[in-house]
């Protein structure tokens, strides 16, 4: 195959875009060498850690956060604005990122935001890199949006997931895109860890809460899905449908889908294996790829509602 250069897309998708952290680690182990990469949300987060040099780093401290852990860096305050204020989780993440710009990275690297107001895709290629990946990682009522100047920015899911077309390309580059919002896979179980109970509490806690803020009193306890519930659901429908489009018309030359029920929103307790996860889908991808046996990329054939 010669020279393997790659040009590496990075979709949206929150707790489920740590595999990302495999898939990389999967490429690097098959002798690939990433020479740009863009990426929505937590792709972005990713990607712009990898390209700043400290992937490694940041893996060590996601697999390492208890459960207790994780819960701390969720900055709860629950809000019309969002439930998660963010402060917390970016100072931790600066530790990755420092006071650095896209443009002095090693690397290419693009992230994509949502000027909600202003209707518009906003491609950060130059510019604080810890502004941008906060920017498009502000999943709405979620995470509180990003302000610069007279645009409002939220997660850039909402207008492109799997940013194919915003990568920069470089001659003979293979183009591989990681999708972790493929259709849903019905042999995933869903744990029934401590951890799962604990998320599932604290999942409980916000829609009861949010849901008697907006309703102005105190909601039944027992409901089974709530305000945040239905928010995230919808999010993870615009995800879902968008990478469809994108995906019908735009090809790449290796696309490794993930399917949308591999973690909920906020389960970043299973960091290790959602990057194993990441890691193995991958690999499997890359040794059909290196003999050839690899299918056609592109949409898959379940893919529909």
């Amino acid at each position: 195959m010669g020279k393997k250069n790659v040009a590496l897309v990075l979709s949206s998708g929150g707790a489920r875009g740590l595999a990302h952290i495999g898939a990389i680690e999967a490429l690097e182990e098959f002798g690939y060498t990433i020479t740009s990469i863009a990426g929505t949300s937590m792709g972005s987060l990713v990607g712009g850690i990898y390209a700043n040099g400290n992937l490694a780093g940041f893996r060590d401290f996601i697999t390492g956060l208890s459960k207790v852990g994780v819960i701390r860096l969720m900055d709860l305050a629950v809000s019309k604005g969002g439930i998660i204020k963010g402060e917390k989780v970016f100072s931790e993440i600066k530790r990755f990122i420092g006071d650095g710009n896209i443009e002095d990275l090693a690397i290419p690297f693009s992230a994509v935001a949502t000027d909600l107001f202003n209707h518009r895709e906003v491609i950060f290629r130059h510019g604080n890199l810890l502004n941008a990946l906060r920017a498009s990682a502000a999943i709405p009522t979620v995470l509180l949006p990003q302000q610069q100047e007279q645009s409002f920015l939220v997660d850039g899911a909402i207008v492109n997931p799997l940013p194919i077309n915003r990568v920069e390309r470089k001659p003979g580059d293979i183009l591989i895109a990681i999708n972790v919002n493929a259709p849903r896979k019905n042999a995933i179980k869903q744990s029934a860890s401590p951890e799962k109970k604990s998320y599932n509490s604290i999942r409980g806690f916000v829609n009861n809460k949010w849901n008697g803020m907006l309703a102005g009193h105190k909601t039944d306890e027992k409901q089974k899905y709530g305000f945040f519930d239905i928010v995230s659901g919808s999010f993870e429908m615009v995800q879902y449908k968008l990478t469809e489009s994108v995906l019908m018309q735009q090809k790449v030359d290796l696309l490794v889908n993930m399917p949308v029920n591999l973690a909920e929103m906020f389960e970043f307790y299973r960091a290790g294996e959602l990057i194993k996860a990441g890691y193995d889908a991958t690999k499997q991808q890359l040794a059909d790829l290196d003999s050839g046996t690899g299918k056609h990329p592109g949409i898959v054939e379940e893919w529909f509602i």
